[in-house]
């Protein structure tokens, strides 16, 4: 190597090094489940906790969610809105959202003990990492008003602890002149806002916050009965007064003292004085269909693809059945439940029935396990077994137009239907078996809140528990599905793509329906053995289901739940 290669070399080697020297770690995730960067808020990860939640000199707000929740991709929205009203809060108060779906997110959910989605954690700002640190629970709510109220609250009641003191007081007080009003104050502020208002109203305090990054302008509220709103000439509230730092006051309340209008006054008075407002981030709502967007591969409806089968066993017990802290009781009961008619019923291919059998012997060894236990032994025996699931496994007939919709749910809805109507196949009356484990699944398992807290009611409503027989445990499943399918019909959470109908179809079959619209119950059950049965499931058993059935006794359905469904059916053809 001559002089002149050996320059070059080390001219390349000490820019590389240069170069990996001042660009740093990047601990931002641009998308992960329902939320991306564009929608303001932090996107958290096992990677990333940690290091943006522990020690920080700003509170956060932490949406733990689950992407597949119905519930969840309906406050989404709520969510993203409020992140874009509190952009001005950053510095105080940021937003953040954790996606528990996502395995490797899995053990940040059980260490702060979420069991209902979406959950909102406030955590204060220099938090520390304990095991009994698991946050100040918030409620959700269904506006962004009703949760930046509750936020401000909260801010209250923190300054009251002594947290947040470099956040803007909120507290009101009563004055009798400007002076004893801007006293407290730094010399450095050039211009005070007053905001003359009752101890209730929130107004005073958001403001004070959407303008905590306006530099040497402050803002204090008054109790609208104090004596200086006499002196201020305020005559309606909230009344809203600019005092300069030489004690000079500018009445401001606008005709229409709504937030808005109060902040406008405020931003108009400044620039009269040439002050520089500080630059805000203008951010626009990301499109829910992008114009490139390639539409979903229309798939056959009638077909039931073991992926889908597959995925969702993955998923149940990879993110759902772990995020528990402790399985014992009911919900380790609602466990073997389920892993039984996993083993009695689905279309097993490959290691996966040695693996699942292996799994539900491991667990009845004991009685209580951590939810962390049940994760390692899952991952062990997946080892073990290898290979137990396929490789690139994603969803096909359950895959959604975009990835908020569908996928878990119809995967949940489709392995159900799957798992009844085979065990209907099997000796004796075994389907019932599988909606009591069904029941039970939802009500400790799913992820969505309020998805398993309609299918509960409905499911008591419908006297699951009096199915008894194969033929009813189909039936009941279906009838529930559509009922469910009716509810959420129009949904936000509804993929425009799949819309949610009474299936089947009069073109996936014509048979099942009267010349009126209401339904013909046998052609429907034929319909349903003909679609969940095996047969058409790649590398299942080629089990023919029955061509007919004889004396389809309907009675423990509950006819007052038909005879509606019937009416609604009809009305909606």
């Amino acid at each position: 190597m001559n002089c002149w290669h050996l320059f070059v070399l080390t001219f390349y080697i000490s820019v590389i090094l240069t170069y990996a020297a001042v660009v740093p770690d990047n601990d931002d995730i641009d998308k992960q489940g329902l939320y991306s960067k564009s929608d303001q808020v932090v996107i958290l990860t096992n990677k990333n906790f940690d290091k943006k939640i522990y020690g920080q000199n700003n509170a956060y707000v932490v949406q733990f969610y689950n992407s597949y929740c119905g519930h969840c991709r309906a406050f989404a929205p709520k969510f993203k809105s409020l992140a874009s009203e509190l952009e001005s809060w950053k510095n105080i108060i940021k937003l953040a959202v954790l996606d528990c779906s996502v395995e490797e997110n899995n053990e940040i959910c059980r260490q702060f003990e979420v069991m209902a989605y979406p959950s909102l954690r406030y955590l204060h700002e220099n938090y520390i990492k304990s095991n009994a640190n698991v946050g100040d629970k918030l409620q959700s709510t269904d506006s962004a008003d009703k949760l930046k109220t509750q936020l401000i609250n909260k801010i209250q009641s923190e300054q009251s602890l002594g947290r947040l003191v470099f956040v803007p007081s909120l507290k009101i007080a009563a004055y009798s002149d400007f002076n004893s009003a801007l006293k407290p104050f730094p010399k450095n502020v050039l211009y005070t806002f007053l905001i003359f208002e009752n101890d209730n109203s929130t107004i005073g305090s958001e403001l004070a916050l959407d303008i905590n990054d306006y530099e040497h302008v402050t803002l204090k509220r008054v109790y609208d009965t104090s004596e200086l709103a006499d002196v201020a000439g305020v005559t309606h509230f909230p009344g809203l007064v600019a005092v300069s730092s030489n004690l000079e006051s500018t009445l401001l309340t606008p005709q229409n003292p709504t937030k808005q209008n109060l902040q406008k006054a405020i931003n108009i008075f400044l620039k009269s004085q040439n002050y520089a407002l500080p630059l805000r981030k203008i951010s626009s709502e990301e499109s829910l269909i992008n114009s490139n967007h390639e539409k979903s591969q229309s798939l056959d409806s009638d077909v039931v693809y073991y992926n889908d089968l597959e995925k969702t066993l993955k998923t149940s017990l990879h993110t759902e059945i772990p995020r528990h802290k402790i399985l014992s009781g009911e919900a380790f009961e609602a466990l073997l439940q389920y892993l039984d008619v996993i083993i009695l019923a689905f279309p097993f291919r490959g290691k996966l029935k040695e693996f699942v059998t292996d799994l539900h012997k491991n667990l009845s060894s004991r009685n209580q396990w951590t939810g962390s236990e049940v994760y390692e032994l899952v991952k062990q025996l997946e080892t073990v077994h290898a290979p137990v699931f396929i490789s690139n496994l994603d969803y096909i007939r359950c895959k959604g137009s975009q990835p908020q919709y569908r996928g878990y749910t119809c995967g949940l809805w489709t392995l159900f239907h799957t798992l009844t109507i085979n065990a209907a196949q099997k000796p004796g009356n075994e389907a019932p078996r599988v909606l009591k484990a069904m029941h039970a699944y939802v009500k400790n398992f799913f992820g969505c809140t309020e998805c398993s807290q309609h299918f509960q009611a409905m499911a008591a409503r419908n006297r699951i528990f009096d199915v008894k027989e194969n033929d009813k445990a189909i039936l009941w499943l279906w009838i529930s599905h559509n009922e469910v399918n009716l509810r959420l019909a129009g949904d936000v959470t509804e993929d425009p793509e799949h819309p949610k109908i009474q299936f089947p179809s009069v073109t996936q079959c014509p048979e099942c329906r009267l010349p009126r619209g209401a339904w013909h119950l046998p052609a429907v059950y034929e319909y349903l053995q003909r679609v969940y049965s095996t047969i058409k499931i790649q590398d299942a058993r080629t089990a023919a289901a029955p061509s007919s059935i004889s004396n389809l006794d309907i009675g423990l359905i509950s006819l007052f739940l038909i005879h509606r469904l019937w009416r609604e059916m009809q009305l909606l053809n």
